[in-house]
């Protein structure tokens, strides 16, 4: 069953590709640069009210792209540890889940570099 859907799939991206399009890149594996958890205050009404946890990873176009960016790391985590700080501070409470699609499309507006494909959350928690 797996190999019909992977056949099914290559098929697919093969009719959805535009035309003129590179095949080369359409095949390559994706590049996936791991970010270290970031822990950031959630505060409400000026007091501390928990801590927002984020673990998520960067995806490249390709294998020169993600070499740029693992030389970019602590720019980029400063980035997102400047807006997670952000988001928790208008969008986060310890009473409600996160919403992880808004936190992901945060990031991904703040990471906004040609070499950063996307942002893949791959865990999201605020607690007490």
């Amino acid at each position: 069953m797996p190999l019909k859907l992977a056949l099914l799939l290559s098929l697919i991206a093969g009719i959805a590709e535009p035309a003129g399009a590179s095949t080369e890149t359409a095949h390559e594996p994706p590049q996936i640069l791991t970010m270290k958890p970031l822990v950031v205050p959630i505060v409400s009404s000026d007091r501390l009210d928990g801590a927002l946890r984020v673990t998520f990873a960067l995806t490249a176009p390709n294998e020169a792209a993600l070499a740029r960016l693992t030389q970019k790391l602590p720019e980029l985590r400063a980035i997102s540890v400047g807006e997670a700080i952000e988001f928790s501070r208008l969008h986060v409470s310890t009473q409600m889940p996160v919403d992880a699609a808004r936190l992901r499309h945060a990031l991904t507006t703040a990471l906004h570099d040609s070499d950063v494909a996307s942002v893949l959350i791959t865990e999201v928690s605020a607690t007490a």
